[in-house]
């Protein structure tokens, strides 16, 4: 079962990589709910998707300090376009551009968002039935959604990855829905009575994690 709002993406190429190379049989990627950007990519290299009626993919968006790189990189051409139609304030934004960004950052969110497109082609290149459309599909999950949180629901992932690929109504979507309803009831009481929260990564046994709740 995958439940994230997205992360690294350089460990969520790793995490399906390896979850990919420990299955026995198949590696399988449940979604009753969201599985965002780094998210989205570890479903990438599943054998097979299983998504709910609530369940959703996302953009592969990589971030750089909290703010998605393919964001930079439009402000920048935003501000260039200002720059030209107002050349009097050309100076003021070349100041700001200087406190918020260095070149070096501005060069890394053109590297990083490729790079997410190649991790997406890697983990897609053993899916034969997709082979000749593999570029354009991790080009699109990279470049054409222009939201963190935009939602891709059930047929839309089917429209771009197949329903051989991506199933609904099986049973493991099933059986992914009712832990996923057990979690959220154990997450509700732990909030409620103790202001806290519980995170699971990998099995209940060594990933059970309690947090106490931050106060803003």
């Amino acid at each position: 079962m995958l439940l994230s709002k997205g992360g690294s993406i350089e460990s969520a190429y790793q995490i399906s990589k390896l979850c990919k190379s420990f299955s026995k049989k198949q590696f399988i990627v449940t979604v009753p709910r969201h599985a965002k950007s780094a998210a989205t990519l570890i479903a990438l290299g599943a054998d097979e998707i299983h998504m709910g009626p609530l369940g959703q993919l996302g953009p592969i968006d990589p971030q750089l300090g909290g703010l998605p790189a393919l964001g930079v990189a439009q402000a920048l051409e935003t501000i260039a376009t200002l720059s030209e139609k107002h050349p009097g304030s050309a100076d003021m934004f070349a100041r700001y551009l200087r406190m918020a960004l260095t070149v070096e950052q501005i060069g890394y969110c053109d590297r990083i968002s490729e790079s997410a497109v190649q991790y997406a082609e890697r983990l897609l290149s053993t899916k034969q039935k997709l082979k000749e459309k593999i570029p354009i599909i991790a080009k699109e999950l990279v470049h054409e959604y222009k939201d963190h949180g935009f939602v891709i629901d059930l047929a839309e992932a089917q429209a771009h990855l197949g329903s051989d690929w991506v199933k609904s109504e099986t049973p493991e979507i099933d059986f992914a829905e009712s832990i996923y309803n057990l979690f959220d009831l154990v997450n509700l009481f732990l909030n409620v009575y103790q202001s806290k929260r519980l995170l699971v990564i990998g099995n209940l046994v060594t990933g059970a994690l309690i947090f106490k709740n931050q106060r803003l």
